[in-house]
């Protein structure tokens, strides 16, 4: 998955056919010309974070190198119910250059889109994600059941579960700024495949957003680690 921008009319052009009539053309060119996507490990400086009108992200796909990424799309979830943490549960949507997308809620991720390895299709549950909750507060469920499904190949409807565990307040650098988070780890166990991995998330101790993770896009996928620079402002989603 690549976040440099090689063409802006293939970024313009991708983000037109996700929007549909949510977006006209002149805004897409808006966050063209406002992007900052500069070249392998890039490190933005918070003043320019700051001021850009667009959430945003650091992404890295295993071992790959940083991009700087701002947010497309947010659009409220019309399934999942209002939460103490986020009320809308807004579903993120981050696109790359050349079509590539994340969606996220709350910090998870849900789905991606043309990665090179392989794709997470559908992270679902009948159940309220914990982190969704807030895995801060201590009436929130530390066990979790979801369904996931991913290509290649025709992966679908495995069960999952998972068990959260605080692990420590640990220092993570944000925005040129040292930030202490706690940390929590998610041991996922997949029974029919006897698979068990484990995703790292890092919360702000008073609100609970995940302001950092380390997530298995999907088994035998690899990890895609994301840190939030600028939040979204769910209050905007219409």
């Amino acid at each position: 998955m690549s976040f440099i921008l090689n063409s802006k009319t293939l970024f313009i052009i991708s983000l037109i056919t996700l929007s549909g009539c949510s977006n006209t053309s002149s805004q897409v060119a808006n966050m063209v010309k406002e992007s900052i996507i500069g070249p392998p490990d890039s490190v933005i400086s918070a003043r320019k974070i700051e001021s850009s009108p667009y959430a945003s992200i650091y992404v890295r796909v295993n071992k790959s190198s940083q991009a700087y990424v701002l947010l497309a799309f947010a659009e409220a979830s019309q399934t999942i119910p209002a939460t103490p943490f986020s009320k809308k549960n807004a579903e993120l949507k981050w696109v790359s250059s050349d079509a590539a997308m994340l969606v996220t809620r709350n910090g998870r991720l849900l789905k991606t889109v043309n990665l090179f390895d392989g794709n997470l299709v559908t992270l679902s549950s009948e159940q309220i994600d914990p982190i969704s909750l807030g895995l801060h507060l201590t009436s929130t469920p530390m066990q979790w059941q979801s369904t996931i499904d991913w290509q290649p190949g025709y992966h679908f409807s495995y069960k999952q579960q998972s068990t959260f565990t605080f692990i420590a307040d640990e220092t993570v650098i944000i925005n040129e700024s040292p930030v202490i988070l706690k940390r929590y780890d998610e041991h996922v166990f997949i029974p029919k495949l006897g698979i068990e991995y484990n995703n790292q998330f890092w919360i702000d101790a008073t609100s609970g957003m995940v302001f950092k993770s380390n997530q298995k896009i999907a088994p035998n996928l690899p990890y895609i680690d994301i840190t939030l620079l600028k939040p979204y402002t769910f209050e905007d989603i219409k």
